[in-house]
């Protein structure tokens, strides 16, 4: 009696088991889609487009996965100069950058526009440019803080402060001025005005190009610019952009049901196995007497 409603109850877990699994097997899990009538914009690969007064540029659409490039040409950058730096001007010159020195000393050639630093200034309203060199051209020394040169005169080592030295040129600059430099890493000359200077740093803001990239990813929703868009990859080098977020975001809402409703399922499977285990174990089980 025993074995036998053991197996009546092995044989129906093993029917909601199979069940189960056969809903699981013949389930559809639903798609986040945009329709082509409801896209705002349908992007290939290198296709530009308008949002906002903006240009934007599809510079990478896959199969699943893309962006989405922005280039403001108008935008306003800042680079920083740290004292001890060597920047190159324009004419191809290299220069080291001493933040410290346009407040120490009154000497050295002045910009244009520029005007001589006061030493009396305790505050730091400019900076010193000074010609490049290396140890081998000129032996330099260091003094109470300041940084000499070992010049021979008579035979008799002089100490020329630095910034006097007439071999080496060098450039006094304030805050205002324009000042144009080679930028290597962008290949070009930057022109642009000294906005800050501290004791160790100087920082030149100037007009240039700023890229800004957004992540398209299939079935999520992306925010370009100010705007959220709906993203969705019907084919591997095209895309679909729709503004109806809500609508798309019914549709992630709808899978992540389905998904749940599957993981119950699987739940059932694992609990009707385990549950028909137990019963095959107890059904032979030996009775006494």
């Amino acid at each position: 009696m025993q074995f036998r409603a053991g197996l009546l109850y092995i044989a129906l877990f093993a029917v909601v088991a199979v069940g189960a699994y056969g809903v699981i097997g013949a389930a559809e899990s639903p798609e986040v889609t945009v329709d082509p009538s409801d896209a705002d914009y349908q992007l290939e690969p290198g296709q530009e487009f308008q949002l906002n007064d903006r240009t934007y540029n599809a510079t990478d659409v896959g199969a699943d996965s893309g962006s989405i490039e922005y280039v403001n040409e108008s935008a306003i950058l800042q680079t920083e100069w740290s004292d001890g730096d060597t920047v190159e001007l324009e004419d191809g010159t290299e220069y080291d950058v001493m933040a410290q020195a346009g407040n120490e000393s009154d000497g050295g050639n002045e910009s244009d526009g520029g005007n001589e630093s006061d030493g009396g200034n305790d505050s730091v309203s400019s900076f010193v440019l000074i010609e490049s060199f290396s140890e081998d051209e000129y032996e330099t020394v260091e003094r109470d803080g300041e940084q000499y040169v070992v010049v021979s005169e008579g035979g008799d080592e002089v100490l020329v402060p630095l910034l006097e030295f007439d071999e080496l040129e060098t450039q006094t600059y304030e805050l205002g001025d324009t000042i144009a430099y080679n930028d290597s890493d962008a290949g070009q000359i930057i022109e642009g005005n000294i906005t800050d200077i501290s004791s160790d740093t100087v920082t030149i803001e100037y007009v240039g190009e700023e890229s800004t990239t957004y992540d398209l990813t299939d079935g999520e929703v992306a925010r370009i610019g100010q705007q959220e868009f709906g993203v969705d990859f019907p084919e591997e080098g095209t895309v679909y952009l729709t503004g109806d977020v809500e609508s798309f975001e019914a549709q992630q809402e709808e899978i992540t049901y389905f998904n749940e409703r599957i993981r119950g399922l699987w739940w059932v499977i694992a609990i009707a196995v385990s549950t028909i285990v137990v019963l095959a174990a107890l059904a032979y089980m030996p009775v006494r007497g």
